[in-house]
């Protein structure tokens, strides 16, 4: 197989499921039959192979061993790391950081990045975003995460990812000088819904009492962002033409945004050539009505309105009788 200059960044799902129920995503609502996935985990020697086709195939800008599910999980994952580094790969991570396994082995093996997605400071406010988390025993891991940082002499990028709800805001200065207390790097982001399936059933008003529910939390209201970017009328996706996404048994699936419905798996990666995988993305018929509401560039954030929208949407919440102050609450993790 001849190199493409084509470049991709992989996200590879190499354990098929996620401890945690977030309400924003395919696990936590639900969407679709998940007992349909594919069960158990990516082997090493698995994901070696689909490193070497893709290397022969295109150029990797990065490998995320991550989409919908919790990488943490795999009692394999600093070998899985090792696979990627070995090949000469950037490796990112992300978790919901509710369980750390042997952290100074993970690092060790020098995986470029690993984000930890929050949403408070607090139990009762993290636990609306995400649902079935314990913020104590993520705090608590955090400080296993730095300590097992400056153990291995890890260049490892650690940050913290704080998802903004119209409810969590006042927490959220809170958790960023506990996460800079740590060396680690804090950023914020405006939550949203997943996946593109959920989105364009919504825009269409078919809404359960649980999607109502979640959508009442966040700062920017749905409607409110797809009546912005289903306004653009772009015709291409970076989600569709610069990642590849793969679950556990190597399938790829027609987006990084889009469920884990078996309509979505496009082939195997090992089987077939990865523009012919490519290609027969193309023929999904899902990308029509998402590319016509604008969903990628919901997904991108990259409007500047969204934070105008957000920010009315948050001080409308606390004039109606939301939090405006952070909590009190100490710092310190015993």
């Amino acid at each position: 197989m001849a190199l493409s200059t084509k470049e991709y960044i992989f996200y590879i799902d190499v354990f098929s499921y996620c401890n945690l129920r977030c309400p924003t995503c395919i696990v936590g609502n639900k969407f679709g039959d998940i007992h349909e996935w594919p069960k158990g985990l990516m082997s090493v020697e698995l994901l070696g192979r689909i490193l070497d086709k893709a290397l022969s195939e295109c150029r990797i800008l990065a490998v995320g061993l991550y989409n919908w599910t919790e990488a943490l999980l795999h009692p394999d994952l600093p070998m899985l790391v090792r696979e990627v580094k070995a090949r000469g790969l950037p490796c990112h991570l992300s978790s919901n950081l509710n369980i750390l396994r042997r952290p100074e082995e993970l690092l060790a093996e020098g995986p470029d990045s690993l984000r930890v997605s929050v949403s408070g400071f607090t139990q009762p406010i993290y636990q609306l975003g995400h649902r079935a988390g314990d913020i104590e025993k993520v705090k608590h891991n955090m400080v296993l995460l730095a300590e097992a940082k400056a153990t291995t002499g890890a260049a490892t990028g650690i940050e913290v990812f704080y998802h903004r709800y119209k409810h969590n805001v006042a927490e959220m200065a809170l958790m960023e000088q506990f996460a800079l207390s740590l060396g680690f790097t804090f950023r914020s982001c405006l939550a949203q819904i997943f996946p593109v399936e959920k989105i364009i059933n919504i825009s269409e008003g078919k809404v359960s009492p649980d999607d109502r529910t979640t959508l009442d939390l966040l700062a920017l209201p749905l409607e409110r962002a797809l009546a912005v970017t289903s306004q653009t009328k772009n015709t291409s996706c970076r989600l569709f033409d610069d990642m590849m996404t793969l679950d556990i048994e190597g399938n790829v699936m027609l987006c990084c945004g889009s469920s884990m419905e078996r309509s979505n798996v496009v082939g195997n990666f090992l089987e077939m050539p990865l523009a012919e995988l490519q290609a027969l993305k193309g023929q999904k018929t899902l990308c029509g009505p998402c590319l016509d509401l604008g969903i990628p560039d919901y997904f991108m954030a990259t409007y500047p309105e969204f934070e105008a929208i957000a920010s009315e949407t948050i001080r409308e919440h606390e004039s109606s009788g939301g939090p405006r102050r952070g909590v009190p609450v100490s710092l310190r993790v015993i």
